[in-house]
């Protein structure tokens, strides 16, 4: 997948994205349904926890069977989320609850909203395992959606910069920025163009 994905710079974006927007059902609302009781005493907390991990268990079972988007339940997944994330920031599961929020609003077109949550991850918990993918989505969803080139070449630059030995995601910035602000058929022209004068070499 990785050749794949360094041959073309399309791959990444279309397929991993459409993945994400594939997944949703099932990573929407894991941990819908946990509550926050807003009391820091450490026994109400481990409660919560426990009551939110039986949550968990009941409502995947429901998202098996669940034929078409719910956007009411999606919203009600997000608040669930932050809500986790904020009551126990420290947790190994809190960057993981706010990347799958950011997914969802992505889902639901909330682009602004999906922006600020994958900053919080990427900014308050650098070293979460998709901390770079944070960034880079950030900069798809400026390419793509908002059509604001100035900010996605900064996070794809941001990319580059701050995570170097991640060589396919800066491969990835580095195509997204080599392509930034053209139309489709300029891009495949210029691919085509580019096979062409690889055939003669």
């Amino acid at each position: 997948m990785k050749n794949q994905v360094s041959r073309n710079p399309l791959v990444f974006n279309c397929q991993t994205l459409g993945k994400l927007a594939m997944g949703i059902g099932v990573l929407s609302i894991t941990l819908y349904g946990c509550g926050s009781s807003g009391n820091k005493n450490t026994t109400a907390n481990t409660v919560s926890k426990e009551v939110c991990l039986d949550s968990i268990k009941s409502l995947e079972a429901k998202l098996k069977t669940i034929q078409t988007p719910d956007i009411s339940l999606y919203n009600r997944a997000i608040d669930a989320y932050t809500r986790y994330a904020n009551n126990f920031p420290d947790d190994t599961m809190a960057a993981a609850c706010l990347f799958d929020a950011a997914n969802i609003s992505m889902s639901l077109s909330q682009y602004q909203r999906a922006i600020n949550f994958y900053d919080t991850v990427s900014t308050k918990y650098p070293n979460f395992k998709r901390a770079a993918d944070c960034v880079f989505i950030r900069g798809f969803i400026y390419d793509d959606k908002l059509k604001d080139t100035a900010k996605a070449r900064a996070m794809y630059q941001e990319v580059i910069d701050k995570y170097p030995h991640d060589t396919a995601i800066v491969t990835q910035a580095r195509a997204a920025i080599a392509i930034l602000g053209k139309s489709y058929d300029e891009i495949i022209k210029g691919f085509e163009e580019k096979n062409k004068s690889q055939k003669k070499a």
